[in-house]
């Protein structure tokens, strides 16, 4: 008698890590389906996965998401193109400083699967500038290197 593998991987849906039974296999249900086109591959993987996973309708489309990118991260694919992307807002006077801080914000973001949609500020809030305002707070102000503003980046959008 075989046994379905029903290990749990954790994605990111949207914002959260989620959990998802049988993710592995699902995925290889689809490379090996033959189909081609990205919304039958993804409905292939919802209709495996829905046996033993709750998928909220409100989230049906962000689970779709994150099904594509896994697909494409087996093909050994670029998905970048498939990070969640996060608002924020990079404040601080216009010019390289501000600059290079936000191609740093973009790389951690990227490390974490997340593409920010960034909106800038020409004048920095209370202290040193610049500042990465999410959610209406300043998580990161002044210089920062990546490990540093990866662990702020971290704490800050969830329970990661």
């Amino acid at each position: 008698m075989r046994f379905k593998d029903y290990s749990v991987t954790q994605v990111l849906v949207g914002l959260h890590r989620v959990g998802v039974v049988g993710l592995r296999d699902a995925v290889k249900t689809a490379a090996a389906s033959g189909l081609v086109e990205r919304e039958q591959l993804v409905d292939l993987m919802m209709q495996e996965l829905t046996a033993n996973n709750y998928i909220p309708d409100r989230q049906s489309e962000a689970y779709r998401t994150a099904l594509w990118r896994e697909c494409l991260r087996h093909r050994g694919e670029d998905f970048s193109a498939y990070f969640s992307p996060v608002e924020v807002t990079v404040r601080g006077a216009p010019g390289e400083e501000r600059d290079r801080f936000a191609e740093l914000v973009r790389a951690v973001f990227a490390g974490l699967e997340l593409r920010p949609v960034i909106a800038f500020e020409a004048e920095a809030g209370e202290g040193p500038g610049p500042q990465l305002v999410i959610g209406g707070e300043i998580v990161a102000r002044g210089k920062h290197d990546r490990r540093r503003l990866d662990a702020t980046v971290r704490r800050t959008l969830s329970d990661w």
